[in-house]
């Protein structure tokens, strides 16, 4: 397989700001046997008119009613026919020859995956000036300390959806995406891909470009509403039955038990039944001492003054008065 096709699928809903400089930016790379797979999911604005301006015989565009990114991902997955899949969101773009890079290191390596750095960015012309990041351990020997070092909310190591390159056999054998997830469905999808995988690469002369929204900002992954933290809490679960299947690892409770008291503290004070469910899992996790970062100087020194909660209470009240 020494010309590999390369699936790239693009999930879209309501991106008609930024999709014109996704696609492009699929187009420009450099490995030249490729498919583009564009799935608008039920957008209200342009987005499918634009995706439709651009389809030809290497570029295909499909329509769904409004399911979600996962299932416009599973869309893509059938109708792909690459050799690998390279997932990127609508919003996001890569460095020219990311997928080429990729490619080469995994030609002779099979059903291993590929990563690479990652960079945040406002604005597309302000990429040129960002440098390469060779961040990230080449060759990755051990899957599951791996994947502990992603969810690791202390020392953790950021894989964006759009920095893998992985073998359609092995989603295959790992099976799609979880449909009934809308946030953190990228950490229980890449979760089982792992697993399923050989090993993991880290090529780090490449990179993937992660779009920021200054203010309070645009991504699905920043949503705190209840429907958004109850896919958190249930990704969690599984990532935790995900690992513990590969290997029932003291360490995997540490990290699983650190995620929770990340979304403990979202959930709180608003939720008050998704904070005890996710209470009790702490504790049967074996408890933890992680507490995230609130917020600036004051709000910090009010946590270490009277207690997290406390912070979190004047946090909630102040937020309700500013929109009253």
């Amino acid at each position: 397989m020494n010309n590999p096709l390369v699936s790239v699928i693009i999930p879209v809903y309501n991106a008609e700001k930024y999709l014109a400089e996704t696609i492009t930016c699929a187009i420009n790379q450099t490995w030249v046997n490729k498919e583009i797979i564009i799935v608008d999911d039920g957008s209200a604005d342009t987005s499918l008119a634009i995706a439709q301006s651009f389809a030809n015989d290497q570029i295909k565009v499909f329509s769904q009613p409004n399911k979600g990114a996962s299932a416009a991902r599973n869309k893509g997955l059938l109708e792909a026919k690459g050799d690998y899949i390279q997932f990127l969101d609508a919003d996001d773009l890569l460095m020219p020859n990311k997928i080429a890079r990729q490619v080469q290191q995994l030609i002779d390596k099979p059903n291993t995956l590929a990563i690479c750095p990652m960079a945040d960015f406002y604005n597309p012309a302000d990429i040129a000036a960002i440098p390469l990041q060779t961040q990230l351990q080449s060759i990755i020997a051990d899957k599951l300390q791996f994947l502990l070092s992603i969810y690791d909310m202390e020392n953790k190591t950021t894989v964006p959806i759009h920095a893998w390159l992985t073998p359609a056999s092995v989603i295959k054998k790992a099976n799609l995406w979880n449909e009934s997830l809308t946030v953190n469905d990228d950490g229980e999808f890449f979760c089982r891909v792992v697993l399923a995988a050989n090993g993991v690469i880290a090529v780090n002369d490449t990179l993937c470009y992660y779009r920021k929204y200054k203010g309070l900002g645009k991504s699905l992954s920043g949503k705190k509403d209840l429907a958004s933290l109850q896919s958190q809490y249930h990704s969690l679960l599984l990532i935790d039955e995900h690992l513990k299947k590969a290997n029932n690892h003291d360490a995997i409770n540490k990290v699983i038990a650190q995620n929770m008291a990340a979304l403990l503290v979202q959930a709180y004070p608003a939720h008050k039944k998704l904070v005890k469910h996710i209470t009790q899992k702490i504790k049967e996790l074996g408890g933890t001492h992680y507490i995230p970062v609130l917020g600036g100087t004051t709000i910090e020194f009010i946590k270490k003054l009277f207690g997290w909660k406390t912070a979190r209470l004047l946090q909630f009240y102040l937020y309700k008065i500013s929109k009253n």
